[in-house]
C-alpha cells in the first residue's frame, strides 16, 4: 500500500512538471477545437437557414399556383434539366417528361413546367390527360398546369421563358394537348379545378404547306415576306413542291371537362383545327388573356355537355383575348373561319374586352339555337366592349329565310340574339399603331389583298369524258380554286409581340 502511494505521488509530480511546459500548446489546441466547433455550428445553422429558405420558397411557389380546391402535390418538369427517373417533387429533382408527370399526378395536383419544347412520351408529338374522345369512360384528372418558368424555377415569365407544344416531323391523330377531367356520373361532391396557363400551341413546324413561290398562283404565296405558301387541306395534293409533314384535323387544345376551368396567358398559332375546342360540363370556364392567330376552323369553340336540366349550371367567360386571322375549313373560303362562337348547352356566356381582327368568315358567330324554345329564351349571350377590324363580318347571326346576316360592330345592339349586355362594341379606334405594327407586316398585307380565283373548264375530248360517253355516264368538268393566301404559316415568335399593345382590350402583358 505504501509503495502504491509513492507511485501515484511520483506520477503526479511528473505530470505537474510536464504541464507548465505544454500549457501554451494545449491552450492553442483548445482554441482551435473550439473555433472549429463554432465554425461547424455556424455552417449547420447557415445550411439550416438556406434549407428553410429554399423550402419556404418552394412552398410559396406551390401556394401561389395552388387551386381553390384542396391542393395536392406540386410537380416540377424541365425538358432540358430534368431527369427521366426523378420524382419531380422539387426543382432539384425535376422530371424531364411532362407526360410522366401527368401519369404520376393525382387529382388537384399542380404541375409547373420550365421553358422548352414538350413533345410527349418518347417525342410522339402530343400530350394527354385521359384518352382523347373518351371522356365518358376515361375520366382523366383535375390538374393545373403553369408554364413559363426558368429551368431552376426561380423566375416565371411566359414571354421570356417560352414553354411550348411544337411538333416537327411527328405524324399523329390527336390534339397537341387533350385534357379529360370528369367525375363519375353519380358523384355528388365538390368538383375540381383545371388550369392551363402560360403555353404556346404551335402546329406551324408540322403543318403541310405549299413551298413559297410568288410566281406560281397555285402555291398561294401573297408576297415574299410570308413564310410559306398556302396550307394544304386534308385529302388535297396539289402539284407543287411542299414543306412540312401533316395536314390532318388535329386540335390545339381539346378538353372534356367540368368544374372550375381556366385557360390563360397562352398562344394558339397555326392550329389546323381549332385553337381551343372544349366540351364543358357543370361549372365555369374562363378563357382570358390569350393570343389566337392563324388558326383554322375557329379560334375558340366551347359547347355545353350536360343534360338539358343542368344547362343553367354551365357558364363561360371569354375576355381580353386577341383573335386574328382565323381561316375557313377550305381554301375556297366557304365555311367555318369564326374567331369566337356562341354555342348551345351553356346558359350564360360573356364575351368582352377582346380584339377580333382579319378573320376570314367572322369575328363572332351566334347562329345556334337550343331545340327547346323555352331554354333558348333563357340563354344569356352577352357581347360587349370589344374591338373589331378588317373581318369579313364582325358578327354573324342566323335569321329566318336567309343563310345568315352580317352585323357590323356599330349595329350589334340591334341583334336581338345578343344580350343582356351588348354595349361598347366598335371598330378598332385610331391611334393604335403599336398594335397594328406588332402584327407581322407581310402576313397582314397578304390578307388585306386576299383574292380567290375560281374557274371552270370542260374538255369534251378528255380521256375521262370519252370513256364516260361510252358507258352513258355524265360528262365531267374541272374547277380550279386558287386563293392568293390561305392559312399560311404565321411566325410564332411574333405572336408574343401582340401582348399588351392595347390598354384594356385584347391580351394584356401576362403577370
Amino acid at each position: 500500500m505504501k509503495k502504491f502511494t509513492l507511485f501515484l505521488l511520483a506520477a503526479a509530480v511528473s505530470f505537474a512538471a510536464f504541464l507548465p511546459a505544454q500549457a501554451q500548446s494545449l491552450s492553442s489546441l483548445k482554441n482551435k477545437v473550439q473555433g472549429a466547433v463554432r465554425n461547424e455550428a455556424r455552417k449547420t445553422v447557415q445550411k439550416a437557414k438556406e434549407n428553410a429558405k429554399e423550402t419556404a420558397k418552394e412552398k410559396a411557389l406551390e401556394a401561389k399556383y395552388a387551386s381553390s380546391s384542396k391542393a395536392g402535390k406540386t410537380y416540377y418538369v424541365s425538358v432540358s434539366t430534368g431527369s427521366a427517373r426523378a420524382d419531380g417533387l422539387s426543382p432539384e429533382t425535376a422530371m424531364k417528361d411532362l407526360q410522366k408527370a401527368i401519369n404520376t399526378a393525382e387529382d388537384n395536383d399542380i404541375i409547373l413546367v420550365a421553358e422548352g419544347n414538350y413533345l410527349g412520351n418518347m417525342d410522339r408529338g402530343y400530350i394527354e390527360v385521359g384518352q382523347f374522345g373518351n371522356g365518358q369512360n376515361d375520366k382523366g384528372k383535375f390538374l393545373s398546369f403553369y408554364g413559363g418558368f426558368s429551368t431552376d424555377f426561380s423566375e416565371r415569365d411566359v414571354i421570356k421563358y417560352v414553354t411550348k407544344f411544337q411538333p416537327t416531323d411527328q405524324v399523329f391523330s390527336a390534339p397537341l394537348f387533350n385534357i379529360n377531367a370528369r367525375r363519375p356520373f353519380d358523384y355528388r361532391g365538390p368538383l375540381g379545378d383545371v388550369v392551363v396557363d402560360g403555353f404556346v400551341f404551335d402546329f406551324g413546324e408540322n403543318n403541310l404547306y405549299c413551298a413559297p413561290n410568288v410566281n406560281d398562283e397555285m402555291t398561294g404565296t401573297p408576297n415574299t415576306g410570308v413564310l410559306t405558301g398556302r396550307f394544304i387541306e386534308p385529302g388535297a395534293m396539289p402539284a407543287c413542291p411542299k414543306v412540312g409533314y401533316a395536314n390532318g384535323d388535329e386540335y390545339g387544345l381539346h378538353m372534356d371537362v367540368e368544374g372550375n376551368v381556366r385557360i390563360a396567358n397562352c398562344i394558339f398559332v397555326n392550329c389546323r383545327d381549332y385553337g381551343i375546342q372544349a366540351l364543358m360540363g357543370k361549372g365555369h370556364i374562363e378563357v382570358c388573356n390569350n393570343v389566337f392567330i392563324a388558326c383554322r376552323y375557329s379560334a375558340c369553340q366551347v359547347k355545353g355537355n350536360v343534360k338539358d336540366a343542368d344547362i343553367e349550371q354551365v357558364t363561360f367567360d371569354f375576355h381580353h383575348n386577341t383573335v386574328l386571322f382565323t381561316w375557313t375549313r377550305t381554301k375556297a373560303l366557304e365555311d367555318m373561319g369564326q374567331g369566337f362562337r356562341f354555342m348551345n348547352g351553356i346558359r350564360t356566356v360573356n364575351c368582352y374586352n377582346n380584339i377580333f381582327g382579319c378573320n376570314s368568315n367572322c369575328g363572332v358567330e351566334r347562329v345556334y339555337y337550343e331545340s327547346n324554345k323555352s331554354m333558348e329564351s333563357l340563354k344569356q349571350n352577352s357581347l360587349y366592349d370589344n374591338y373589331f377590324f378588317a373581318n369579313r363580318r364582325d358578327l354573324e347571326i342566323a335569321a329566318p329565310g336567309v343563310a345568315s346576316i352580317s352585323v357590323p360592330a356599330a349595329r350589334i345592339e340591334e341583334a336581338e340574339q345578343i344580350g343582356p349586355k351588348f354595349e361598347g362594341n366598335m371598330e378598332l379606334p385610331g391611334g393604335n399603331d403599336a398594335f397594328i405594327n406588332a402584327i407581322d407586316k407581310s402576313y397582314l398585307e397578304g390578307f388585306m389583298s386576299l383574292k380567290v380565283i375560281q374557274s371552270q373548264s370542260y374538255n369534251a375530248n378528255s380521256a375521262a369524258n370519252q370513256v364516260n360517253r361510252m358507258f352513258g355516264l355524265n360528262q365531267q368538268g374541272s374547277e380550279i380554286v386558287r386563293p392568293s393566301m390561305y392559312c399560311n404559316k404565321y411566325p410564332w415568335e411574333k405572336a408574343k409581340d401582340l401582348f399588351g399593345k392595347v390598354a384594356d382590350y385584347g391580351a394584356q402583358m401576362p403577370e
